[in-house]
């Protein structure tokens, strides 16, 4: 670091290329899903993935492919398979996000802080960023440039001074990453941006500026009108507006009464109490500072509201700017065991995917050996019918965890997508009768397990004809199965 201070490291005009750098080592590493050392596809990236092929097929996110993530999801996914087809694109746009986003955090540290301090701090964070980032390409991954920017303009502005005004432009791109936020998932938006517009308007209504308040306010929501109204009205325009408020809103709210109270994963809350109620306690000691906690009392709260009950820690991704300013923090007081502290144990939580890094690379042949075999069953599928497949059960396979088996992934593999619109077998059991296989009939359906006694598996014993499978090599047993009054199996090729 003495190296760096005597070079002008950090005065360099490469040295943002630096965070680039890091970005791409630490996503070919621990992006296990987007990754091209692994063959592994993950579970919820190739379901993004797999509709944002979809969508460059021209189906259409929650009518022809459904999933309950907000639509920008979808199409950040459709984007990086546009630039580069397969996993490149999204993998390096997933690094150009993330390199800004870390770009931007350091630039919040160093509003506190020395470069050095900050850097070092900017570094920390990736020990709970491999505890936070899953199996990569995760829906908060997408938000981190706008959640970070947002961060970085109100607490420079509030550390500029107490008589400045608050700019509208800032409140006018609050309300375009809410907006943004909330096509992804809208408990973020409200988490991470409505905390900082919350924060803007009670500093302004504190400093009796009423007139810079209420002109901030029309700016913030004319920046979520500008995102809003036109992927409102496009998807009012193509006859489903319903659908992707059913899918981003209203199945949430279901998805989330699934967990009980008791259930919820205290971890997470855990973790968010201590580091922001830290961070609150340490702004709190400087007079200058303490005005932060107009944005961090709200975060903490609307946080441990909106969180959610499930144990993903990959929701708490776009709390990385707080965690970083939590370590400038320790640092300016003097705090260094702290941070050791809460290094080592971000650390110690990383077993899990320190776990999922050993088997990916143990199992990295039957992975493929898997997608291989699949992606012989589509080829014997006319070429026009194999985005008709109908999905009957694959998701994963295997009991060992962490779960490397993407069954689901094989369609995205493939280069092809489902033919059901709720091609995820465990979202069936919240549709009615139009999702079953007997309501639709497809021509041809994906098979892992047809032996299982509910409806769709003994209709498929009853009318389809197993027209393929998987050999001996492979791992698990895939059937390709035709409808039993369809063309002869003479036209497969």
């Amino acid at each position: 670091m003495d190296a760096m201070k005597k070079y002008g490291f950090f005065e360099n005009r490469f040295f943002p290329a630096v965070f680039l750098l890091l970005s791409f080592a630490f996503l070919l590493v621990f992006s296990f899903s987007t990754s091209p050392l692994y063959a592994y596809t993950g579970f919820d990236s190739a379901t993004f993935r797999t509709i944002g092929l979809g969508i460059l097929q021209g189906k259409l996110p929650y009518a022809d492919l459904f999933d309950h993530k907000g639509p920008l999801a979808f199409y950040f996914n459709a984007a990086g398979i546009g630039i580069i087809p397969g996993d490149w694109g999204i993998f390096l746009m997933q690094v150009l996000f993330m390199a800004v986003s870390a770009y931007l955090i350091y630039r919040t540290d160093c509003l506190f802080t020395d470069r050095k301090t900050a850097f070092i701090c900017v570094l920390l964070l990736f020990f709970p960023f491999v505890d936070f980032i899953v199996e990569g390409n995760q829906c908060e991954e997408w938000m981190m440039p706008f959640v970070t920017l947002s961060v970085y303009l109100v607490l420079s502005w509030m550390m500029r001074g107490e008589g400045l005004q608050h700019s509208p432009w800032c409140s006018l791109f609050y309300g375009i990453s809410f907006s943004v936020l909330f096509f992804i998932r809208p408990n973020d938006a409200v988490m991470s941006i409505g905390s900082i517009m919350l924060g803007v308007f009670l500093v302004l209504m504190a400093r009796k500026m009423y007139g810079n308040a209420a002109l901030n306010v029309l700016a913030f929501l004319a920046g979520c009108a500008a995102v809003a109204c036109p992927i409102m009205l496009y998807f009012s325009s193509m006859g489903i507006l319903d659908d992707m408020l059913f899918g981003t809103v209203f199945y949430n709210i279901r998805y989330a009464d699934e967990i009980p109270f008791l259930s919820m994963s205290w971890g997470i809350i855990a973790v968010c109490a201590i580091i922001v109620g830290g961070l609150i306690w340490l702004a709190a000691r400087d007079r200058k500072t303490a005005v932060m906690n107009y944005v961090l009392i709200p975060y903490l709260v609307l946080t441990l509201v909106f969180i959610g009950k499930r144990d993903y820690w990959h929701y708490l991704i776009p709390m990385l700017p707080y965690v970083s300013l939590f370590f400038v923090f320790c640092l300016r007081y003097r705090l260094r065991p702290v941070v050791i502290a809460i290094s080592v144990l971000f650390f110690s939580g990383s077993y899990y995917q320190d776990r999922m890094l050993v088997r990916n690379i143990l199992v990295n042949k039957e992975i493929k050996e898997i997608y291989v075999q699949t992606d012989r069953l589509f080829s014997l599928v006319p070429e026009e019918e194999r985005n008709s497949v109908w999905n009957h059960d694959m998701f994963s396979f295997g009991e060992s965890h962490p779960r490397v088996f993407s069954l689901v992934g094989a369609y995205f593999h493939a280069g092809v997508t489902p033919g059901n619109r709720v091609f995820i077998p465990f979202h069936r059991v919240n549709f009615g009768e139009e999702e079953t296989l007997a309501a639709n009939a497809p021509e041809w359906v994906m098979a892992l397990n047809p032996d299982a006694d509910d409806p769709d598996s003994r209709y498929l014993r009853e009318n389809y004809t197993l027209a393929a499978s998987t050999d001996d090599s492979c791992p698990c047993r895939i059937g390709l199965y035709r409808r039993s009054d369809g063309t002869s199996e003479e036209t497969l090729r």
